[in-house]
């Protein structure tokens, strides 16, 4: 029989185009661990057998996801279905799922004073110092979203949920 931790461990995955990116945390101001996952030669399957992985090692108590539906942020067809899929792999697993969508996350950081993703980029840093090295730099219009940025979209869900279940 599974006994229910005294804490929560949260689990917050952020799929994107390159794999997802990931965030381990006990409490918003202390992270486990947090990183990027790159799938070469991207398919849900790959991505699904690293999430698994990942359960199996840290046993969260709970995964939180983005929440794409009403969202009015595009997401495409191979994102969505991988992140129907990671929802699929908690149930299997008996863990518990949250989302949030894009909205709810920058109506907390917002609270904050961060509104861009790189002003909550810079907030979370500023909350999770230890992040500070994999701090991206400032996204021009003509330049690609920076690599590291999926680690900050998985630890600003992360944060997300605990500002929401306080």
């Amino acid at each position: 029989m599974k006994t229910k931790p005294t804490h929560e461990l949260v689990l917050a995955l952020y799929p994107n185009f390159r794999g997802f990116g990931y965030a381990f945390l006990e409490n918003p101001q202390e992270p486990r661990d947090c990183g990027i996952v790159t799938v070469r030669a991207i398919s849900n399957k790959k991505c699904l057998k690293h999430i698994k992985k990942f359960i199996d090692y840290y046993r969260p108590s709970l995964v939180v996801l983005q929440d794409y539906r009403g969202d009015t942020y595009w997401k495409g067809k191979r994102t969505k279905k991988l992140l129907d899929d990671i929802a699929g792999l908690c149930k299997k697993e008996n863990l518990p799922v949250h989302q949030y969508t894009r909205e709810q996350v920058r109506f907390v950081f917002g609270e904050f004073g961060a509104k861009t993703k790189y002003e909550i980029a810079k907030k979370i840093v500023e909350w999770l110092p230890q992040l500070e090295n994999k701090m991206p730099r400032v996204r021009k219009p003509w330049m690609c979203e920076d690599y590291t940025m999926g680690i900050f979209d998985a630890a600003a869900l992360a944060i997300t949920h605990f500002y929401f279940s306080k």
